[in-house]
């Protein structure tokens, strides 16, 4: 029991990590080629080294962080194909999640929907972008949930996982975003409401594609 703690807090530890690093590659903080020390970052969030090395191979995982033999991780400069090639994915497979959810979620499911996008619109109108950020991902994850499949849900949530330090940097540095976002949501959250399996599987796919164009043109004029 003690060895499944000690795997969970580890697992809790590593994620802290990684959002914290990937933030900070993502922004700019930390810039290409910059070398990252288990040491140095372990004393920074003060844990071991190894959720560290966990963090870090995750985060090579989604290309922001390059681990080789020897010389150990270096942040690499964000792979502007790959994240097209992300986003693509993620908004097929968040799509097909609308779509089932818009035909499977309950009335109480749909209506608890309503509320998670009316505080959303709440923190547009108030300007703040984390807790925007928040909701978002309290959004889509009812959608996920509303689908009743759970190999679709498993998949969305891996690629928001990866995508998330992209998406969170957007509503942070372009105001806009956020009040484009929430209107795409208001056109989601009513389909599947109203049980338009087309409908929402069409807003949702265009609302991925959407938010990877704001992304990709943030990104593009960084390099």
């Amino acid at each position: 029991m003690r060895a499944m703690d000690d795997v969970d807090e580890n697992g809790t530890l590593s994620q802290k990590v990684a959002r914290g690093l990937a933030d900070e590659i993502v922004s700019g903080r930390l810039p290409s080629g910059y070398k990252l020390d288990e040491k140095v970052i372990a004393e920074r969030f003060g844990v071991s080294r190894t959720p560290v090395r966990e963090a870090l191979r995750e985060l090579a995982i989604t290309g922001l962080v390059e681990i080789a033999p020897r010389r150990g991780a270096t942040v690499v400069q964000v792979d502007l194909a790959r994240l097209r090639d992300m986003f693509e994915a993620s908004a097929e497979i968040e799509a097909l999640c609308a779509r089932f959810a818009a035909e499977r979620m309950t009335q109480s499911e749909r209506l608890q929907l309503q509320m998670t996008n009316r505080k959303s619109r709440d923190a547009v109108t108030a300007g703040d972008p984390v807790a925007y950020a928040e909701l978002n991902e309290q959004l889509h994850d009812e959608i996920f949930d509303g689908a009743r499949n759970l190999s679709l849900a498993e998949l969305a949530r891996i690629f928001r996982i990866r995508l998330s330090p992209f998406r969170v940097q957007i509503f942070y540095r372009k105001a806009q975003r956020m009040t484009s976002s929430n209107e795409e949501h208001d056109v989601l959250v009513a389909a599947i409401s109203a049980g338009e399996a087309d409908t929402a599987q069409r807003a949702m796919r265009a609302h991925l594609t959407n938010s990877s164009l704001n992304v990709i043109e943030f990104f593009d004029k960084k390099r």
